[in-house]
């Protein structure tokens, strides 16, 4: 495979979202839906029942939830609000932990062989750098399954709300493992969006509990809330506010600008839309501050990983990328 980096360097430029058609084999996406059915196998979903939203609710889901906010480093399991029985304390009877998932999170692309080859290969690092990303910090992974039937909406977002840097520089890395459609819930974006300004921070807030010290809350940092767009508010259609579908085949990589406004909508097909998402953002050495208020904080005196540049091939063949 061979990337035309100069065109996908101006779409990216233009849009804040760029696409690469077969960057990665079947084979290898095959490899990636084996390794993550191994890991639920072996996944007790009674040692945690922890769900992930990205709706109104979710500061109530995520920011007091320690099994989240510790995950930075680790590999954790988080499950679809539609998952879980009437008493919150379980599945929903006739479903298998396989069809629970929301994502598996956040550190695969460290931890795991298969994750972590495809993020250290040398095609990857190339096409990072060849966009401009210096000395990149590999800051988190998620495999995201959008179930069959209950896959929830992700709600009009801006990455960079989440892994926020000064100066602002996160990118990301969305591969899908399986064809994405409108049918099915694919990304949609807001093409140009990732010129405006930055409009909230998911950060750290005290509060004066020695058991609990921090939780989660969304901070505003802009005054101008474009008039067609509501963070983490439930999308009638996303036509209806600027936002154009990016239906995708099975190995194509989507390049996410940071501040780019994207969502998907409800899976209520008959198919799963898994994807492999890993993002990045610019490190210390380039001048760039990881902000201590976001969410995902690695332990004290551990760095993030970076590319290792031991020339890694995910490839198994002799093609050649860019």
């Amino acid at each position: 495979m061979v990337v035309d980096i100069d065109k996908l360097k101006a779409d990216f430029e233009r849009d804040g979202i760029a696409v690469v058609k077969a960057f990665c084999t079947p084979s290898e996406c095959d490899a990636m839906r084996c390794a993550i059915h191994e890991l639920v196998e072996g996944w007790d979903p009674s040692e945690a029942i922890s769900v992930f939203r990205t709706d109104s609710d979710q500061v109530g889901a995520q920011g007091k939830d320690d099994y989240f906010m510790t995950s930075a480093d680790q590999i954790r399991f988080f499950m679809e609000p539609g998952a879980i029985n009437e008493a919150g304390n379980g599945l929903r009877e006739g479903l298998s932990k396989h069809e629970a998932l929301n994502k598996v999170g956040h550190a695969l692309h460290v931890l795991h062989p298969v994750f972590h080859r495809y993020a250290q290969s040398d095609q990857l690092r190339t096409l990072v750098e060849a966009l401009g990303w210096t000395s990149a910090d590999l800051v988190q992974s998620m495999y995201i399954f959008k179930q069959a039937k209950i896959g929830g909406e992700v709600t009009p977002h801006q990455d960079s709300t989440f892994l926020r840097t000064e100066p602002l520089s996160c990118l990301g890395l969305w591969l899908a493992l399986q064809p994405a459609s409108e049918a099915n819930g694919c990304l949609w974006a807001r093409l140009g969006s990732h010129k405006e300004e930055l409009r909230r921070h998911f950060c750290r807030h005290p509060t004066g509990d020695a058991s609990h010290p921090e939780v989660m809350k969304f901070k505003s940092l802009s005054s101008k809330q474009e008039a067609l767009v509501s963070d983490g508010v439930a999308t009638p259609h996303p036509a209806t506010q600027g936002f154009v579908p990016l239906p995708v085949e099975e190995g194509d990589l989507v390049l996410i600008h940071g501040q780019v406004d994207h969502l998907s909508m409800p899976n209520t097909s008959e198919h799963s839309r898994h994807s492999f998402q890993l993002h990045l953002v610019e490190g210390a050495s380039a001048g760039v501050a990881w902000d201590p208020g976001n969410w995902l904080q690695y332990p004290e005196g551990k760095p993030f990983p970076k590319f290792e540049r031991q020339g890694i091939s995910r490839l198994s063949s002799s093609e050649t990328t860019a």
